[in-house]
């Protein structure tokens, strides 16, 4: 597996994991983020994908990434919303860390993964 999609909509999932793995990037699905940031070390997964909450600037996918970095630091993490969010400085993003404005076409996500998957 290279990509861990953390989603709460099953469809959204299975629609970002059909589209990667249309190039052959493989992906699982949770839509528990605790148990992916406690079973990352175990996971084989390079790339984290996860929604940026907007609804009142909550930002909960973006504290979801960040402490699955500080966990796994190696992994990249990719965010997705409708609009950045308004709190958050646009230089805030680490260099394994992108930001993908839904909607998100599937050759920009493809693009943004297989840029973050080790050579």
């Amino acid at each position: 597996m290279d990509v861990l999609i953390v989603e709460r909509d099953p469809l959204v999932a299975e629609v970002l994991a059909d589209a990667l793995a249309d190039v052959g990037i493989t992906a699982d699905i949770t839509a528990e983020e605790d148990q992916a940031v406690a079973g990352c070390r175990d996971s084989e997964a390079r790339v984290v994908i996860t929604g940026i909450n907007r609804h009142g600037e909550d930002m909960k996918g973006m504290q979801f990434g960040r402490s699955i970095r500080a966990r796994c630091p190696w992994l990249g993490v990719v965010y997705m919303a409708a609009l950045w969010p308004s709190v958050l400085d646009k230089r805030a993003l680490g260099a394994r860390e992108r930001f993908l404005t839904k909607p998100v076409r599937t050759g920009q996500l493809v693009n943004t993964v297989r840029e973050l998957l080790p050579a």
